[in-house]
């Protein structure tokens, strides 16, 4: 997929603005929030702004492992969330629901959204209620989607996934039928 003309010209100069987007699949609805400064439509779908929300920056590594994250969401009564309203998120249908992360890409000049790229995908495991010396906050423990690619004894990749991604290629027409096979090898 190639990037638009206007964003490969404002990243070659290096202007550039790049803000955050998340969208949220709750299973009692859907939450899309973003760190820009006011409601941001996109693909159909309202972007509330929320510069609280933090994305550890998990860390980079070679090949498919999957990697968990952690979003932060801190009490601040100057925004109205309060201890008790982030105590909230219990009533919410959470466990094993999709995060979807984005960077946007904004031109520098018109403030026009130029592209969407998302970057990170996973469902929720745990959101842990913290409080430290800063005060009262949710840690919610994201992991990664790369657990799809692969993990032992859980499902493998099958024919009929890479027909979807490679239409015509044969690398996986044994593999959902042939688990193992023992050879048994004698010495003459």
């Amino acid at each position: 997929m190639a990037f638009p003309t206007r964003l490969q010209q404002c990243l070659t100069e290096g202007r550039i603005i790049i803000r955050s987007m998340g969208d949220f699949m709750f299973g009692t609805g859907a939450w899309y929030m973003w760190n820009g400064m006011s409601e941001l439509v996109w693909n159909g779908n309202i972007y509330i702004p929320n510069q609280l929300i933090s994305i550890e920056e998990p860390d980079y590594q070679m090949g498919s492992d999957a990697v968990p994250f952690v979003i932060t969401m801190p009490s601040a009564a100057d925004f109205g969330v309060t201890p008790d309203k982030l105590a909230q998120i219990e009533s919410l249908d959470y466990k094993n629901r999709l995060v979807i992360l984005y960077d946007a890409y904004f031109d520098p000049d018109t403030r026009e959204l130029l592209h969407v790229e998302p970057m990170r995908r996973g469902l929720i495991d745990t959101i842990d209620h913290v409080f430290d010396g800063d005060g009262f906050m949710l840690q919610a423990n994201v992991i990664s989607l790369a657990q799809e690619n692969h993990r032992d004894g859980y499902r493998t990749a099958s024919h009929e996934d890479q027909q979807l991604i490679s239409p015509g290629d044969k690398f996986f027409e044994y593999a959902s039928t042939v688990k193992r096979e023992n050879f048994h090898i004698t010495a003459p």
